[in-house]
Parts: C-alpha cells; structure tokens; sequence
C-alpha cells in the first residue's frame, strides 16, 4: 500500500469515493483548503466512515482531517 497519494487530479466526488473505501481499513488524513472545504468532504463521507481527528495542516492555512473504519 502506498504511504501517500495525489488526488488532486480526481473530480472531487471521486477523490471522496476513494477516501471513503480506502478509509473501510486504514486510517486516512487528507488536507484540503479550509474547514468549509474540510466540513463539505465530512457530509459527503456521511456515516461510511468514522472521525477520528481534524486540525492545523501541515502547511499554513491548510486543514487536516483523519478518517478511519467505523468502530464494530
């Protein structure tokens, strides 16, 4: 499995699709823009994923959200 990936290219309903399923069983960060941005992302993921964090970037003004399986 690789470390990291650039979804950047993905329309942004894939890049979330992609999320979502890789999220089933790992735990994810992706960095976006701003918490609008951050808060747009978490409504789509809906309940197929569980929160697990969300915080400063890693680069100024940036937004880091974590994202993980749901709990059984």
């Amino acid at each position: 499995m690789k470390a990291y990936a650039d979804l950047g290219d993905l329309p942004e309903d894939e890049r979330i699709e992609v999320l979502a399923q890789t999220a089933q069983s790992a735990v994810v960060g992706f960095v976006v823009e701003d918490n609008a941005k951050a808060d747009r992302y978490l409504l789509k993921l809906g309940p197929r994923v569980r929160l697990i964090g969300r915080g400063p970037g890693p680069v100024a003004n940036t937004v880091l959200v974590r994202i993980g399986p749901l709990e059984s």
